[in-house]
């Protein structure tokens, strides 16, 4: 029964602005049309009040009705006025008709979720507040009576309180997962806006963020941290020769590659077209520099997406003072450009005294400095 009851109303994606609606509507149509039923028993057998289980009788067939015209036209608003003004008008009927004894005023209280939720904050207002009014009269009406507390003062009070707790649970898992759709979205949009859609590494925007976060960190920080600009050898003529697609899938392997090779200590991010730069963490100048040499020993002794490749890569250190994105990138720069000039497939320093040079003789450099 319940399966065939939510098979046959509308169906709505969750993203969808009216999904919840919708299932509210669904959800208080079968809770309406089963609570009228036993209600109109229990008021003709029990009670023995058949004005009350007339009024009962019309709300099941109410919901019947709006139901099954909810499945035929699929049409969220205008059922969602149809369950609000029902909702409404039959808690204001019933109350009206037992003079707002005994505690009966407690079923107003439900108007304003669903209107609220159904039809907007400004419609909502106007049909709680007329709801209330009507209330407020009653009450007004009593003031010189003496009110029995009895039987129905006790249903009237566990019933309300029961549709309370399931209108609200269900509120609150829809708040629940809108925000967590939301959480979702967000953070999906925030890798969006971080991430090179092609290789899936951080992009241009990002590296810029983090880098110059890093600066800031630097200056209170004993820890070395370098920087390596790297550009794929003769990429044009790959995407001349093969085409983009088969250069877009060096990019990828590449990218890929490179994740697997320094990934875990590194930040790496496509700089744009065939470049590419990588923050070495914790990593001195001649520590990065032969990493940089392994990588790009690694590049040329095998293929990239079946294709031989070399890389030519710039070195240098993020300092520590007076430094900022755009003075390391320039390093960087500078160092890349001296190895393409050099013949390619090299590895280029920029040490800290802006001097330039390649791999080999950088380390003879080293070796001096040390054994002075």
């Amino acid at each position: 029964m319940l399966g065939f009851w939510y098979s046959k109303s509308p169906q709505f994606a969750k993203d969808h602005k009216d999904f919840w609606r919708a299932r509210l509507i669904t959800h208080f149509l079968l809770f309406s049309t089963a609570y009228f039923f036993i209600l109109t028993v229990l008021n003709i057998f029990y009670f023995e009040q058949l004005d009350l289980a007339l009024i009962d009788c019309l709300g099941l067939v109410i919901s019947l009705t709006i139901y099954f015209w909810f499945y035929k036209s699929g049409n969220v608003n205008v059922t969602a006025w149809a369950v609000t003004l029902m909702a409404s008008s039959l808690a204001i009927l019933f109350i009206i008709s037992v003079g707002g004894n005994p505690f009966s005023i407690l079923w107003a209280t439900l108007i304003p979720p669903f209107a609220f939720f159904l039809i907007g904050r400004k419609r909502g207002s106007i049909i709680s507040a007329i709801a209330f009014s009507i209330c407020a009269y009653l009450i007004y009406t009593q003031q010189q009576q003496t009110i029995t507390i009895g039987l129905g003062s006790l249903f009237n009070t566990i019933e309300v309180s029961i549709a309370h707790i399931l209108i609200f649970r269900f509120y609150e898992k829809t708040r629940s997962l809108a925000y967590q759709n939301l959480s979702n979205l967000n953070d999906e949009i925030k890798k969006l806006a971080e991430t090179d859609k092609l290789t899936e590494l951080y992009n241009r925007q990002k590296f810029d963020a983090e880098l110059s976060a890093l600066i800031t960190k630097s200056e209170h920080s004993q820890a070395s941290h370098c920087l390596l600009m790297c550009d794929i050898d003769y990429f044009k003529r790959i995407n001349d020769t093969y085409g983009h697609l088969v250069g877009d899938k060096v990019l990828k392997e590449f990218a890929h590659l490179l994740q697997q090779k320094i990934g875990e200590q590194a930040l790496i991010a496509r700089w744009g077209g065939e470049e590419f730069v990588i923050i070495l963490l914790n990593t001195a100048l001649l520590d990065a520099a032969k990493q940089a040499n392994e990588l790009r020993s690694l590049i040329s002794s095998n293929t990239v997406a079946n294709m031989p490749i070399t890389i030519s890569l710039g070195v240098t250190a993020i300092q520590k003072s007076n430094d900022s994105v755009l003075k390391v990138l320039e390093r960087a720069d500078k160092a890349l450009y001296f190895a393409k000039h050099h013949g390619r497939n090299l590895v280029c320093i920029n040490d800290n005294n802006a001097h330039v040079t390649c791999y080999d003789t950088f380390l003879k450099l080293v070796d001096d400095d040390i054994n002075e």
